[in-house]
Order: structure tokens, then C-alpha cells, then sequence
């Protein structure tokens, strides 16, 4: 017989964690089609509900909803991350599904990875005793017995800013993915470019972004066809052994193409 267990606070969840072997942490629920044998939910736990708005990055608690999220406005955050969570689903999957369960599902990856990755998300785990930060790009795993208390997400300034999910609508599937990328500019240079692709696998390339820094504008075509030539084959690199279609791969490149194509 399965169980789902509440906790009042999380001190409190911490603890169950650490009392009852096997029991697993759930959010809304919305993306596992079954509950496990032991569950402990993270509804109603207020700190991991919270959103708090900061000069420079905003805090999110794992329990909040992506309406919840919506609902801030998409003035008070990120222009990528807002088109993002309206582009899940539908509102009432949106009021029950929760940001950290977007985050934490195995295998493939789900719409708000790449914007997050884009946006240099940085993941608090914590444990009884121990407080570990830990960026999103090069997270694996919560680890036993650390439970997900804080998602700090950067808010930047982009002077362009393209999110596209790819694939069928509000459903996903081994070919659905999510891309994300950044650019901001100064005195016709690029100063900061941010490219993020997550689905099947996610691909991100900082030697990539670092070697277009500094690149001035605007982007002629040779320039555009040479980048493109370097991320393409990075990118195929990555997907050489992964379960990925072509139409995927060619979207992909549909998309540097013309993310690129903005700057010139």
C-alpha cells in the first residue's frame, strides 16, 4: 500500500527524510505517472513555497507552483523564463505543477531546464547539518538525504532573449526539448552570450560562449556560418549517442542560425 506523508516545516521534512529509509520527496506531482511506495510531499511547507525578488537574481522555493511563478509577472522576471512557463501545458496542470519538480525529473528534461541553465540557475540542497550550492550546470542528482530548499535564478538585463520549446505541444516526448539563448551587447560588442539546449540530454558549451565574447558587431553572414559551423559540430559530439532525431538536430541548428542572425 503507498503512503504520502506531510511534513509542517523543513526542519521537519529533513527529519522524516532521515527517520523513514526509502521515503522520496514530491512536489505537485504532475509529471510521474506513478507515486512511490513511500512519498513525502513538499505542499504546504511555506520557506519552500517563497518568492523573494532581489536586486539581482530572485530566490524560488521548490514548491512553488508555475502559476505561482506566472503570477510575479513578467516584468519581475526574466523575459526567457516567463514565455517558458506559459508555454507548459495548460493553467491547471500550471497550479499544481511545481518549479522543483521541473528541475528534479529523471531522465529526459523539461521545459524550464535550458532558460535555467541560460540564466545560471544555482540549486541550494541542504540536509540536516549541511548547506550545499551547487549550479545548475553541474547538477546530477539531489544526494541521499539532502532535500532541495532554494532555486536562486540571475535576473539579466538581455538585449536579446529567445526561448523555444521544441517538439508536441504540452505533451513530452523523446523528441521534445527546450532552447534558450542570450546575448547582451555593449558599444557593438558582445559582452555576454548565454546557449542552452536540454531534452534528451542537455548541452551547454561555456568555451563556446566564452570565444564569441568580444566579437564585434554586426555579425556578418561568413561570421554567422563559421559560429554555427563550431556549435553544430559541438553539439553533435554531445548527441552522437544519445536517442536524438534528425528533425530535432536540424531544429537545433534552425535555431542558432537565427538566434545569431539577430545580431547582425
Amino acid at each position: 500500500m503507498k503512503s504520502v506523508l506531510f511534513a509542517k516545516n523543513t526542519q521537519d521534512l529533513l527529519s522524516q527524510l532521515k527517520n523513514n529509509q526509502g521515503l522520496v520527496v514530491v512536489g505537485g506531482c504532475t509529471g510521474i505517472e506513478a507515486l512511490p511506495e513511500k512519498a513525502i510531499s513538499v505542499h504546504g511547507i511555506k520557506e519552500l513555497s517563497k518568492i523573494e525578488r532581489h536586486e539581482r537574481y530572485i530566490d524560488v522555493g521548490p514548491g512553488a507552483t508555475l502559476s505561482e511563478l506566472i503570477d510575479v509577472g513578467q516584468h519581475h522576471i526574466p523575459q526567457i523564463l516567463y514565455e517558458a512557463l506559459g508555454s507548459i501545458a495548460n493553467p491547471m496542470i500550471r497550479n499544481m505543477a511545481t518549479i522543483g519538480g521541473n528541475i528534479c525529473s529523471e531522465g529526459h528534461k523539461r521545459t524550464l531546464y535550458a532558460p535555467l541553465l541560460a540564466l545560471d540557475t544555482r540549486l541550494e540542497l541542504r540536509n540536516q547539518t549541511e548547506t550545499i550550492i551547487e549550479p545548475l550546470a553541474t547538477f546530477k542528482e539531489i544526494p541521499k538525504g539532502f532535500v532541495l530548499t532554494n532555486i536562486r535564478i540571475s535576473l539579466i538585463d538581455e538585449d536579446i532573449a529567445i526561448f523555444r520549446r521544441i517538439g508536441t505541444e504540452n505533451r513530452i516526448t523523446q523528441a521534445s526539448a527546450s532552447y534558450a539563448f542570450i546575448a547582451n551587447t555593449e558599444k557593438n560588442t558582445l559582452v555576454e552570450v548565454k546557449l542552452a539546449f536540454a531534452g534528451p540530454f542537455v548541452f551547454q558549451s561555456k568555451s563556446f560562449q566564452n570565444l564569441l565574447i568580444g566579437h564585434r558587431l554586426p555579425l556578418s553572414k561568413k561570421d554567422i556560418d563559421q559560429i554555427q559551423e563550431r556549435i553544430v559540430e559541438e553539439f553533435e559530439t554531445v548527441a552522437e549517442n544519445q536517442m536524438i532525431s534528425d528533425v530535432v538536430k536540424q531544429q537545433f541548428m534552425n535555431l542558432t542560425r537565427y538566434s545569431f542572425e539577430q545580431l547582425t
